[in-house]
């Protein structure tokens, strides 16, 4: 069967091994990159991304990673904290990453020294998705299989 209207990428970030995920932060960040994050079998990458539609300056697509994170285990999903800012100085990166242990992992990062994570434990069941509170950041929402949805303190 024909397909009408087939498209193919636009851009191309080659990747060191494979990715299972990609989220773009939809949280204003203080600069005018957006920030991406990506993760494959045992790492997250955080990068930034300018693309030319956005900057007649660029051709294409000018991309640069700010730094990966060991994961330890494949992740499912990734969600962005509203508290993500690049123009703090120290800036701060947060975001949340599911995996199939059914842990929830927090990342906080200032991108010089501070690189740190805590393991969030309690479900049963494979993590279907999670987000932050767009308000605050301080709370996460995830759901399983079991149609079951937790909130944590962070």
């Amino acid at each position: 069967m024909k397909q009408e209207g087939s498209r193919s990428a636009t851009y191309t970030v080659e990747c060191e091994d494979y990715v299972h995920v990609v989220e773009f932060n939809p949280f204003e960040s203080g600069t005018a990159e957006s920030l991406i994050a990506y993760g494959g079998n045992n790492y997250v990458v955080v990068g930034t991304c300018r693309f030319q539609e956005e900057d007649a300056e660029v051709e294409g697509i000018q991309y640069k990673t700010l730094r990966m994170f060991h994961h330890g285990i494949r992740v499912d999903a990734i969600v962005w904290s509203p508290e993500t800012r690049l123009d703090n100085l120290p800036p701060q990166i947060r975001f949340c990453t599911a995996a199939a242990d059914r842990k929830l992992r927090l990342f906080t990062s200032d991108l010089q020294e501070k690189d740190e994570y805590k393991v969030l434990e309690g479900h049963s069941d494979y993590i279907n998705d999670l987000v932050f509170s767009p308000r605050d950041g301080q709370e996460i929402a995830s759901v399983v299989v079991t149609h079951t949805c937790r909130y944590v303190f962070c």
